[in-house]
């Protein structure tokens, strides 16, 4: 991960109303999709202005050529609440940056937190968190080490991000662990974006395919071509098909579509 988003940076008014307009209206028609899924709102839009200008403000403040990997709308409250987590099929590729868009409301006080000593180096990387007696148990899928630390802890020294306005941009590390904060609903969409390293796009620390179908996907295409722009031309074609939708929409929460598609025509 670049310096500059080691953990989190925010891009104060990076957005006009028009360009949340749009992407309002972009969720909207891809939520009313016969068989909607969550992710891939902006796949066909990657030479949209909204998306170029996203893109741009993001290059300029990483000073790196980024590269889309998915997207995908998302809708919180107190409802449900994910624990702390981290994007782990992330660890498929070598370097990767999350950016995150508020929707709507106009403004949110501190929708995320994150644990800042952890997955800062090769040697301090853990994948999943288990609660147990109010301990969480962090795991090394590659080596199965494993640390504890008391879950009052960790909140008391969790990173708070500031709060987030309505056409700020807040660009994230998704292979920190981090936590949604639920106290205000909210609609945001997501996009992730990739980092071309020194040997490609893959990682040498793969997580096993076995726990992600779209790692396994990935992996495969990257294995046939260095060309970013033919992957996406197969993930297109993946996403036509049942199966692809499946496979490409499992890490977001495609058991809330239901919720999505109604919440979503409140923008």
């Amino acid at each position: 991960m670049t310096e500059s988003v080691e953990t989190s940076v925010l891009l104060r008014g990076a957005l006009s109303d028009e360009d949340l307009t749009t992407l309002k209206q972009s969720c909207q028609r891809h939520l009313r999709h016969e068989d909607p899924i969550p992710s891939y709102v902006l796949i066909d839009q990657l030479n949209a202005p909204i998306y170029k200008k996203i893109k741009k403000a993001i290059e300029a403040q990483t000073n790196e050529k980024l590269f889309y990997l998915n997207d995908f709308y998302i809708y919180s409250d107190n409802s449900h609440q994910a624990n702390w987590h981290m994007d782990t099929e992330l660890f498929t590729f070598e370097n990767c940056l999350n950016a995150w868009i508020l929707l709507s409301p106009d403004e949110v006080d501190n929708p995320l937190a994150f644990i800042d000593d952890l997955n800062d180096a090769p040697s301090n990387y853990f994948h999943s968190l288990k609660i147990d007696n109010a301990q969480a148990i962090f795991t090394n899928y590659c080596d199965r080490k494993q640390i504890s630390r008391p879950i009052d802890t960790i909140e008391a020294n969790k990173i708070n991000t500031p709060t987030v306005r309505a056409g700020d941009i807040l660009v994230l590390n998704p292979k920190k662990f981090h936590k949604t904060n639920v106290t205000t609903p909210k609609h945001a969409l997501a996009i992730k974006f990739l980092v071309e390293g020194k040997k490609g796009f893959l990682s040498d620390m793969q997580v096993s395919e076995m726990f992600w179908a779209e790692t396994a996907l990935f992996n495969k295409l990257l294995k046939k071509t260095n060309r970013w722009d033919v992957v996406l031309n197969e993930i297109r074609n993946q996403l036509k098909t049942p199966e692809g939708r499946k496979t490409l929409s499992a890490g977001f929460f495609p058991e809330k579509i239901g919720l999505y598609k109604e919440v979503v025509e409140q923008l």
